[in-house]
């Protein structure tokens, strides 16, 4: 019989929880935390030792669980990304999240970028979006081009293929209903596929939806499935 041996979770002791719960109530309730990220993200470890999840945390120490997460996905940073929490140079917990939302690779130049002073959240949340839509660019790439495209507003719609079709039919299909102009570029990984829209193909595709009373939703499952628009 194979036996799968596992490390155990460590045990801390009661006290060490109380103090726990009291540094994530003091970095919780206000704008600027006395506690670094890495330091946060340690406390909630220990706190979770004990309440064994995030919804009974939130509710003990009177804060959403959503913030919680935000600061559990910090151990999802590389260690070289760390580093820029460690020191300082990074004290948003939104960047954090949206860093720890990258591929392990692409987490440190961005980080890099961000310290010095040359991405906001915004950005960091806008290359989130394009390198889900262009998983194949140079990380260099994505960040120049958010970086370029500041003042042009794009959007990106995230759908699965159904098996019957392909992204080169659901492709002309976004492109006829919502033209060639309004579609800043098409990609298709798998049978999960991006379409980044700019400013005139976003407007259009709130036009139709709310012509046809549906939300924006509904609209593009109503387009990949080719039903009459």
């Amino acid at each position: 019989m194979n036996m799968r041996s596992s490390t155990p979770k460590k045990v801390y002791a009661q006290d060490e929880v109380e103090v726990a719960v009291a540094a994530l109530i003091a970095s919780t309730r206000r704008v600027r935390r006395p506690l670094k990220l890495l330091e946060i993200a340690h406390n909630l470890e220990i706190a979770l030792s004990a309440y064994r999840s995030l919804s009974k945390l939130a509710d003990a120490i009177g804060v959403s669980s959503e913030m919680l997460r935000q600061f559990s996905r910090v151990n999802k940073l590389s260690h070289a990304t760390k580093q820029f929490l460690s020191d300082g140079s990074i004290e948003s917990v939104d960047i954090a999240d949206r860093l720890s939302r990258l591929p392990v690779p692409d987490q440190l130049s961005v980080a890099r970028a961000v310290a010095h002073g040359k991405l906001t959240s915004d950005d960091v949340r806008a290359i989130v979006s394009l390198r889900k839509a262009l998983p194949k660019e140079k990380i260099g790439k994505v960040i120049d081009r958010v970086k370029s495209s500041r003042n042009i507003k794009q959007y990106v719609i995230e759908f699965m293929i159904p098996f019957h079709k392909t992204g080169k039919t659901i492709k002309e299909q976004f492109m006829s209903t919502l033209g060639k102009d309004g579609i800043v570029s098409f990609s298709t990984k798998g049978r999960v596929s991006h379409a980044i829209l700019n400013t005139t193909g976003k407007h259009r595709l709130e036009n139709i939806a709310k012509q046809k009373g549906c939300t924006k939703r509904t609209l593009v499952n109503k387009i990949i499935a080719r039903e009459t628009i």
